[in-house]
């Protein structure tokens, strides 16, 4: 079961990288990058007593004083055997492994309480493991501060990502040392929210017409976790920044550059803003911001995304010659696949044969799926005729892949705790329906989707957990100089956000990339890497970002062959 996951399937991109023909700028390249690193001559202060937050308080009043003086002292236990997973493409001497002890719960353990009063029933000195993996960086002599990378979901595994996949890894690579965590509750962090009776289910079963089973297997995990001891309410937004700044304290690192892509940008700005001190700058791809409740707009954000692609099908010459009415092809699948639902069989690359059932809501969640992919948005256009002339195998055989890829890449009890200790337990249920103007969206995505839909409430209560984060409960790190990156076609992180948080934020570059869905700094390839690079050298300047704002948008009407994933 997905219940509405913000992070990227880097599984699948890496079956990706290196067969993205669409674009013909040039982007995806493997030309030489950049990676000088330097501290700007002009340093910044990060808590310039003239800074002031979004609402206007100063960062001081955000920076948890009894954070600091709580008597934890957080140190690096190395892990030789990088927990059991072995390095593709990569020396040893490359990489370093192991994990640094956090508290458990921040406020029982003598850190200053943030919502709940400390429970004296509860072990303050309960602690658990964060893993770490340092990656050798290609001139680190050259970078003052390592770079820090923040997955998405929440919930994505990229420990063992990026120690087995080499082209994940370069996407990353801009000379710094990167540091990369598993977060609270995911991957090779201990306890790992694993959630194998709900993984069973697939993006269709998050949309189906009866949500009854998988509300099940969301209670059957959730009572397994609690049997085995596993505290749900420890793990939160607000937990997973503070985790942050203790992995830095432990590596002995003064500042950190920090990237997160999605939800990993949502962790960026929460550390920032309560340790503006700690963290030298901010590149966020896709960010969300921390001060809107994004599960109310999830459903406004979906209906942009496709009413853009319409709209530009509509002004392109070959798509609208070759495909016509977009919208119309959309309408007339649903219509068809409700009077008789289809069933599709599939292999995906390396995986087993699956066996779907497409319904209205099914084909949908799939459509909005392809916004998450390099170049997903310009195939689009050629999968929808695909499946209004009945073929829907091209769609189902690139979901079956993404399945694949999130199977072993996200950690699902991590997300439902992360998710209805905040927005989805603070979602007004009247406000969630507004925006959505589609009729395809609003009848038959929004009643049956678990996170962001109808039943949001009802899976929230069934996870049973405490509300721990609410949007604006920590100020932005207004003067923390920030690279923003969004999408055009960006479905669960609007380009809306970005917009705003380059208004709030006193230091910050805003790059739109036109052709982009969902993790556009990602989908630039080397491109994105030259960016980084520029940004990180000079955090105060403009990066160069003519790579990325002359792309243009091509919509196929004819499926191209990735690996794969052709109609074949």
């Amino acid at each position: 079961m997905r219940t509405g996951r913000r992070g990227i399937a880097w599984g699948l991109i890496a079956v990706l990288v290196g067969c993205t023909t669409i674009s013909d700028d040039g982007r995806a390249a493997d030309d030489t990058v950049d990676t000088d690193v330097q501290t700007p001559e002009d340093d910044f202060d990060a808590t310039s007593d003239t800074e002031e937050s979004a609402n206007g308080t100063p960062p001081e009043s955000t920076t948890d004083d009894a954070f600091e003086a709580a008597d934890f002292a957080p140190t690096f236990a190395a892990r030789p055997d990088c927990f059991g997973i072995e390095p593709r493409g990569i020396e040893a001497d490359e990489v370093r492994c192991g994990t640094v002890e956090v508290p458990l719960r921040y406020d029982d353990a003598g850190f200053a309480a943030d919502r709940a009063t400390p429970d004296t029933s509860r072990d303050p000195d309960a602690t658990i493991d964060i893993a770490v993996t340092v990656f050798a960086g290609s001139s680190p002599d050259d970078a003052e501060d390592p770079l820090m990378i923040l997955g998405g979901g929440p919930g994505e595994v990229m420990i063992r990502t990026l120690l087995t996949e080499p082209a994940v890894r370069d996407l990353f690579e801009v000379g710094a040392d990167l540091i990369v965590i598993d977060q609270r509750g995911v991957g090779s962090s201990t306890p790992a929210l694993d959630c194998p009776e709900i993984s069973g289910f697939g993006l269709q079963d998050t949309v189906g017409p009866d949500t009854s089973r998988a509300l099940d297997a969301v209670r059957a995990c959730r009572a397994r976790l609690i049997d085995d001891g596993v505290d749900l309410d420890a793990f939160n937004h607000v937990a997973n920044a503070r985790d942050v700044e203790l992995v830095r304290e432990a590596l002995g690192h003064d500042r950190l550059n920090i990237r997160g892509t999605s939800y990993g940008t949502q962790i960026a700005l929460l550390t920032a803003g309560l340790h503006p001190q700690s963290v030298r700058s901010l590149t966020l791809s896709s960010p969300l911001d921390p001060r809107v409740n994004w599960v109310e707009s999830l459903g406004s954000g979906l209906d942009q995304a496709l009413s853009r692609l319409i709209e530009v099908c509509e002004l392109d010459e070959n798509c609208a010659g070759q495909i016509g009415d977009l919208r119309a092809a959309l309408d007339q699948t649903v219509q068809r696949l409700e009077a008789q639902p289809q069933q599709v069989t599939v292999q995906p690359p390396g995986g087993e044969q699956v066996t779907v059932t497409y319904g209205p809501a099914a084909f949908l969640n799939g459509v909005l799926a392809m916004f998450y992919l390099p170049d997903g948005v310009s195939v689009l256009p050629a999968l929808i005729d695909a499946a209004r002339d009945g073929r829907l195998e091209p769609l189902a055989r690139i979901i079956a892949t993404i399945e694949q890829a999130l199977e072993q890449g996200m950690a699902t009890g991590m997300h439902l705790s992360m998710m209805c200790s905040g927005e989805a337990a603070s979602a007004v249920a009247a406000d969630r329906p507004d925006g959505i103007d589609s009729a395809l969206i609003r009848d038959h995505w929004y009643p049956v989707a678990l996170l962001g839909g109808e039943p949001t409430e009802e899976l929230c209560d069934i996870w049973d957990v405490e509300l721990a984060y609410s949007p604006g409960d920590i100020a932005l790190p207004t003067r923390v100089p920030t690279l923003i990156v969004t999408g055009a076609f960006d479905h669960v992180t609007p380009p809306q956000y970005g917009e705003d948080l380059d208004e709030a934020l006193a230091t910050s570059h805003l790059i739109q990339v036109a052709d982009a869905g969902h993790g556009p700094l990602e989908s630039l390839g080397s491109c994105g890497r030259r960016i980084v690079s520029d940004f990180l050298a000079e955090p105060i300047e403009p990066p160069d970002d003519r790579c990325a704002t002359d792309a243009r948008l091509r919509l196929l009407t004819e499926l191209p062959r990735l690996p794969g994933l052709s109609a074949g």
